[in-house]
């Protein structure tokens, strides 16, 4: 992209902070727009790299304290910063320090609870052990250092065929994926995160926290921002995000915040994985995690055919995510439809999105999410 040709901080659009090729003019003016309504969002991000060349990386918006969102602005991430954490278990596997077939239960000490501890590592990825039987709402609820416990007595699903049946677990597999990385190498699950997978890709330090620690907050606070919950009579902020009690808890599951950018850099670095660079992973392990690993059935805890690879969702099109990305595309996405990124081996592309607020799944989803990949694929065909 020329230099010359690309919009910068320099020349905003009205409400716009960024950067972006004058191919997605249209679409980031649609989305300024709907954030000065406030009917779907407040703010957001929106970051589109095609290999290294970043075609757009903007924010639009205001944040809870009425602030100009900013493209360096931190906001919870919830489920769309879990491949993060199964990239890193791959890595361990990678190293032979973890295989796919090992059990929880040979991994993680004092894990007694029979039919958790049998579980293995693959399962937990791609969703079919089961751990969607534990309540979410409940370990949100929770304070931290009562979770393990009520974790581990939970009961199993009923006439499940682990390995075979699938169904999304938000909290469960993660919060034991977490574990397994700390019991395994010595280190909190969020610093190995940083130093085996985000520091290696570029992610910047400070972009993409997977926990902000208590000594840190003072100084991060600053940039975060909460998420609305839509949903109501009128909008209604999620204060506590902001608080250091929920961002420096210990939530491997979906606790990480962070900006569209390090979320794009994120998927860049996946990508060059794929083409052989072996950054973090190889090809062959990496191309076997983006790929769907059972029949793509009724996912009951999503109400919809959904497809997993290990950790990641694939294919986009059983995700809502409309029918432009390609079948090799892969991603994840977050609470509410509140933030998603994704890559697509086949245009070359990262991209990270993240809107300030929640809605219903079919206006989040059906709506908000499918019109906009479309519209950004239709842009990317603009692009010379």
């Amino acid at each position: 992209m020329d230099e010359d040709a690309a919009r910068s901080e320099d020349e905003p659009l009205p409400g716009v902070r960024g950067r972006l090729d004058d191919a997605f003019v249209e679409l980031v003016e649609r989305i300024a727009g709907e954030a000065a309504e406030g009917l779907f969002h407040t703010a957001a991000q929106l970051t589109v790299l095609r290999g290294d060349e970043v075609l757009v990386d903007v924010a639009t918006g205001r944040t809870h304290r009425h602030e100009p969102y900013r493209t360096d602005t931190l906001t919870a991430l919830y489920c769309t910063a879990k491949p993060i954490v199964a990239v890193a278990v791959l890595q361990l596997v990678a190293v032979d320090e973890l295989s796919l077939d090992d059990r929880l239960g040979d991994v993680i000490e004092d894990l007694s609870t029979p039919w958790i501890a049998e579980r293995t590592i693959a399962e937990v990825l791609n969703h079919t052990a089961g751990l969607h039987a534990i309540n979410t709402v409940l370990a949100r609820v929770l304070p931290p250092s009562s979770r393990a416990g009520w974790l581990h007595a939970a009961a199993p699903p009923d006439v499940w065929r682990f390995g075979l049946d699938r169904a999304y677990a938000e909290f469960g597999g993660w919060f034991l994926l977490g574990e397994a990385i700390e019991s395994l190498t010595g280190e909190p699950f969020d610093r190995y995160c940083r130093t085996a997978v985000l520091d290696p890709y570029g992610v910047a330090d400070g972009d993409l926290w997977m926990r902000i620690r208590p000594e840190d907050h003072p100084r991060v606070a600053p940039r975060i921002s909460a998420t609305f919950d839509l949903t109501l009579d009128q909008p209604v902020p999620l204060l506590a995000e902001v608080g250091p009690e929920t961002c420096a808890e210990w939530n491997p599951a979906f606790g990480a915040y962070g900006c569209t950018s390090a979320l794009a850099r994120f998927y860049r670095g996946l990508l060059g994985d794929l083409a052989g660079a072996g950054t973090v992973l190889g090809g062959d392990l990496l191309r076997d995690a983006v790929t769907a690993r059972t029949p793509i059935t009724h996912d009951p805890t999503l109400g919809r055919e959904a497809g997993f690879g290990l950790g990641f969702m694939t294919p986009l099109s059983t995700h809502v995510f409309g029918n432009r990305p390609s079948p090799e595309a892969f991603g994840h996405a977050g609470q509410g439809g509140t933030s998603f990124a994704f890559a697509d081996p086949a245009s070359d592309i990262s991209v990270a999105v993240l809107f300030n607020a929640g809605l219903d799944a079919d206006t989040a989803l059906t709506f908000r999410r499918v019109t906009l990949v479309d519209s950004l694929y239709r842009a990317l065909d603009a692009v010379a």
